[in-house]
């Protein structure tokens, strides 16, 4: 079976994970999708992601990438790995990205979005 390329767009609640990056003891959204990647596709290379998140922080759109061989072809891969994943994360596509693409090095946009609230009243959605 041959190597591809998948771009994966993620989206996940960052309220459970200590940021992106894989750590030792931690939950992190790295280490689940790394997981469900390991349990749909088996060995999996070289994941990727246009921006690190840090703790507590959630993601829309989030473009990864990584190299793998076999598994479901590319558009059953976000029924497929969705279902080895945790609610808190999912994978809303999935497509074959050309060779030599790194969702960090190809990335040519980045956007990120801050909320402060100012308020006396304490907010339910964000008190969690």
């Amino acid at each position: 079976m041959a190597e591809k390329t998948l771009k994966l767009t993620l989206e996940y609640d960052g309220t459970g994970f200590r940021g992106w990056a894989r750590q030792p003891r931690e939950r992190t959204v790295e280490g689940v999708v790394r997981e469900a990647l390991a349990a749909v596709y088996g060995a999996c290379d070289g994941l990727a992601v246009a921006g690190r998140t840090d703790t507590g922080v959630h993601a829309t759109g989030q473009v990864a990438s990584v190299r793998v061989e076999g598994g479901p072809p590319p558009e059953r891969a976000p029924e497929a790995l969705n279902a080895a994943l945790p609610g808190d994360v999912a994978v809303l596509a999935a497509e074959e990205a050309p060779d030599g693409f790194n969702a960090r090095f190809s990335a040519r946009v980045r956007a990120f979005r801050s909320r402060i609230l100012r308020r006396r009243v304490r907010s339910p959605l964000l008190d969690r």
